[in-house]
């Protein structure tokens, strides 16, 4: 095995990790700009938890859940 492979969990939270930095830089510069209102803000984040607490509830659906809370309260200021 090659080792500067990076292994698939590595990979998966590298993604997650850049994907959470690009959201709330996206949604920080919106409301910056005053293209976004906090209330929209917490509107947006809302409609995604919502999404998630439908339906049978498992690991994925949880860690879904988690990290919307995470970027939710990242953007709160």
């Amino acid at each position: 095995m090659d080792d500067d492979a990076i292994s698939p969990d590595a990979e998966r939270a590298g993604m997650l990790a850049a994907l959470h930095a690009v959201i709330v830089g996206t949604l920080s510069t919106l409301k910056r700009k005053g293209l976004l209102t906090p209330d929209e803000i917490d509107q947006i984040f809302e409609a995604g938890l919502v999404t998630f607490e439908r339906g049978e509830q498992d690991a994925t659906r949880q860690a879904a859940q988690l990290t919307l809370q995470i970027l939710a309260r990242s953007l709160r200021e």
